[in-house]
């Protein structure tokens, strides 16, 4: 089974995922254009559980890592994802790790966790062969966002089985009062995401972001993030139909 994300990392590379929000077919989109993770909203956007299945599948056939940041550190929705055949799951809004270790042990079949038994969408077969698998393979991610989040990052990424971080800019602004809303540019900003980065990665925890856009991303991965959303289809939508309309105008107005 490919593992875009894996296979960055080993080769010292950036990985670059893609945040789905829209519903239909968005996600098959965005991963056919090369993204090695395309994550699937479940928190803020359209998609919900009951047609996840089909959207991982397009993902995976596409060639992409199918990740799902889930709508709360819920073992019921942790667990159903998983089985619809989610590789990485992001949970948001976690404050301690106590919270970072309750998410890790639903991600975990036993001894390593609590996961129940029954994959409906398997990326690796069936059995003892699917567990096995599934516990080496399955991404786990938790989100920094919140304050307590953030001053208690170096414990969460302590904890056994965990991945990875992600760091939510918006909410994080929101949580530590900074004056601008999700700048990647701000001085204050670049110190709290520095800790995270240095917190994850003494730990050997993989330390990731949101940052849709080109010079944002370039940005974080110079900062030392290795998991970088670099791109969302509201984004690419947005900016795309904004070139558009003004590339047409002005070639409009100059064959008059």
């Amino acid at each position: 089974m490919s593992d875009r994300v894996r296979d960055r990392w080993v080769a010292g590379e950036v990985a670059l995922n893609a945040w789905s929000t829209f519903g239909g077919g968005s996600a098959g989109v965005l991963a056919s254009a090369g993204f090695d993770a395309v994550t699937v909203d479940l928190q803020h956007g359209e998609q919900t559980l009951e047609g996840l299945g089909d959207v991982v599948g397009a993902i995976e056939r596409a060639g992409s890592v199918p990740f799902v940041r889930i709508g709360w550190n819920d073992p019921a929705t942790v667990m159903r994802a998983l089985d619809l055949g989610a590789r990485g799951v992001i949970c948001p809004m976690v404050d301690t790790a106590e919270d970072a270790a309750a998410f890790v042990r639903f991600c975990r079949y036993p001894p390593l966790g609590a996961r129940s038994y029954g994959p409906v969408r398997s990326a690796f077969g069936t059995g003892r062969r699917q567990t096995d698998a599934a516990n080496e393979s399955v991404l786990a991610f938790v989100q920094i966002e919140t304050s307590e989040g953030w001053a208690n990052v170096e414990a969460i990424c302590a904890i056994a089985g965990l991945d990875g971080v992600y760091v939510g800019p918006a909410d994080l602004s929101l949580a530590l009062g900074f004056e601008s809303f999700a700048d990647l540019s701000a001085p204050d900003m670049h110190d709290a995401l520095d800790r995270v980065v240095a917190a994850a990665s003494a730990r050997g925890v993989v330390p990731g972001i949101h940052a849709p856009s080109f010079e944002r991303a370039i940005e974080m991965a110079r900062r030392g993030f290795r998991f970088v959303g670099a791109a969302g289809d509201v984004e690419l939508l947005r900016a795309g139909a904004a070139e558009s309309i003004e590339r047409t105008r002005a070639d409009a107005r100059a064959e008059r």
